[in-house]
């Protein structure tokens, strides 16, 4: 298992949820991080960066969390104002597509 499913399953419980059928990239995960004070935060803090944490989930569901990741301490910052975890059925074509085969994505 990943370091950052590790991460994944020690916020779930602090975090923000919604439940969708479907997660789609554009608006559930681009459309997070283009929230103007989420924007600057990443433009101001030069160690921060965003990144969408995926866990495959035995029920074939899937956990998806939008969050900012800090590089120099390899921690998830402001975990109860900007994490949105992500409970879904299924993933859009683009966001299977974005993953492949990985558990996290860095946004730019």
């Amino acid at each position: 298992m990943s370091k950052f499913i590790d991460l994944l399953r020690k916020i779930w419980d602090f975090i923000k949820k919604v439940f969708l059928k479907v997660v789609n990239f554009v608006k559930n995960i681009v459309g997070f991080f283009m929230d103007p004070q989420r924007l600057k935060k990443l433009r101001e803090e030069k160690n921060t960066i965003a990144v969408t944490i995926k866990e495959n989930l035995e029920n074939e569901n899937y956990h998806v969390v939008n969050c900012f990741y800090n590089v120099e301490t390899e921690e998830i910052v402001d975990m109860e104002t900007d994490a949105l975890g992500m409970n879904a059925e299924s993933l859009d074509e683009e966001t299977k597509q974005k993953f492949g085969n990985k558990d996290m994505l860095i946004l730019k």
